[in-house]
């Protein structure tokens, strides 16, 4: 007879009696998400807003709702701004129907966000780490796919997928699952590394890196290296930390202001390079677009030019942009400027770059309070810092999809930045 209880406790974790069982909650979504992100990217949305809805339903039950009111006063004003600029930004683009519905999925994902983040609180470090190993597990699994796919010249898609492979985009249609797959390969390196099992921690780094080369996910690729290096680099700093990354953040965030003054040229950039190939093309069609919209938030920097303003800038009616080095390269903002920050300050102006701003140097300080030692600091804050790459190059930071990734990858780390090794968490409960 087949032991349900045993193969759940074998792919789930055993639970935690001390818990509430939120647990096999975060361990069913850990599992899942990465393979449903293969699946079909934008079907994480509904997935997330399942999970959350799960776990709500769990508290409620238990009494515990009420805890929500407990909610920390900064975030709760970064939430209250980034809400009101949402608003207030619908108004101010040619097209309000389709501005007042995209305001609608932001004030969807970020009530998502808020209540899985909750929900997140109620996770016992012996369920954050049995969540963590299911993360591993999909993650194994996607990247099992990914890595016969692209050794076999897309053979196991071509079968699934009416796709043309190209020089240019490689496997296009893989992008987004890889980028799932690349924030997930982290925290399975976290766990990995929890666990003190290096080598499998290295060889699933190496391997993802691999895997996104040959996809053409170079923001992944890099992200990869960048994020581990950057994660190093914030412990070493030491006691000064936090007013180093709020600093870093903070001048980042202000570019608008300064950069177009400091002598900021996209042509430049490209006589600088001097070489044309797809991915010099890339870098180069960016920093035009750049430009471009840097132009743009110096004509309206206060209030923006309103919610999804960035789609009236492209089309088929815009002029295309076209450099004298790498050629003709495309329209002045194709869909979204392919950086956040520059997203924030185009469609909601200064106003929402400061809640996005606040949101952020608070959430960061709740994150490096969170964590006890160099093992914890180094892999959530490469974490971050890989969540950082994608915002700065690759998605809208209105996308749904990618905001269901956010809200993911914040929910499963946060409980496991408390830890510290297995070593250390044994002789903590036996004090207990």
């Amino acid at each position: 007879m087949i032991d349900i209880k045993r193969i759940r406790n074998f792919i789930l974790g055993p639970g935690d009696n001390n818990g509430i069982g939120m647990g096999y909650i975060f361990s069913i979504c850990g599992l899942a998400f990465p393979i449903v992100a293969l699946w079909n990217s934008r079907a994480v949305v509904p997935f997330i807003a399942i999970v959350t809805l799960s776990a709500i339903i769990l508290i409620w039950k238990r009494g515990l709702l009420v805890s929500l009111l407990k909610i920390d006063a900064w975030l709760l004003i970064g939430i209250c701004l980034l809400l009101a600029a949402t608003v207030h930004g619908a108004f101010h683009v040619i097209d309000t129907k389709e501005a007042f519905v995209s305001s609608l999925k932001v004030f969807a994902n970020t009530s998502l966000a808020i209540l899985l983040f909750f929900a997140a609180t109620f996770v016992t470090r012996k369920e954050a780490m049995a969540s963590a190993r299911c993360v591993a597990i999909g993650t194994y699994l996607v990247g099992t796919l990914l890595l016969c796919d692209v050794l076999t010249n897309g053979a196991l898609s071509f079968f699934f997928i009416n796709m043309t492979y190209t020089w240019n985009y490689k496997y296009f249609w893989f992008k987004s699952a890889s980028t799932t797959f690349a924030i997930c390969t982290l925290i399975a390196v976290f766990y990995h590394i929890l666990e003190k099992r290096y080598f499998h921690a290295a060889l699933l780094i190496a391997a993802a890196i691999f895997i996104q080369i040959n996809i053409g996910n170079r923001t992944a690729a890099g992200g990869l290296v960048i994020a581990f290096a950057c994660g190093i680099g914030y412990h070493w700093i030491g006691h000064l930390r936090q007013k180093i990354l709020a600093i870093i953040i903070i001048l980042l965030f202000l570019i608008p202001i300064y950069i177009l003054s400091a002598g900021f040229s996209a042509e430049k950039i490209s006589q600088f390079i001097n070489v044309r190939n797809s991915a010099t093309s890339s870098v180069v069609y960016r920093m035009h677009a750049w430009e471009f919209v840097l132009q743009r938030i110096n004509e309206r920097p206060i209030i923006g030019w309103g919610l999804d303003g960035s789609k009236e800038f492209g089309g088929e009616t815009a002029a295309i942009i076209s450099d004298p080095i790498m050629g003709p390269l495309g329209e002045p903002v194709p869909l979204h400027p392919h950086n956040g920050v520059l997203e924030i300050w185009l469609e909601l102006g200064a106003f929402g770059a400061l809640a996005i701003l606040l949101l952020l140097l608070r959430g960061a300080k709740i994150l490096d309070a969170r964590c006890q030692n160099a093992t914890t600091r180094i892999c959530t804050f490469s974490i971050l810092t890989l969540l950082a790459c994608f915002f700065s190059f690759s998605y809208s930071a209105f996308s749904s999809a990618w905001l269901a990734n956010i809200i993911f990858v914040i929910s499963i780390t946060y409980p496991l930045a408390s830890l510290g090794s297995m070593q250390n968490r044994n002789q903590t409960h036996s004090s207990d």
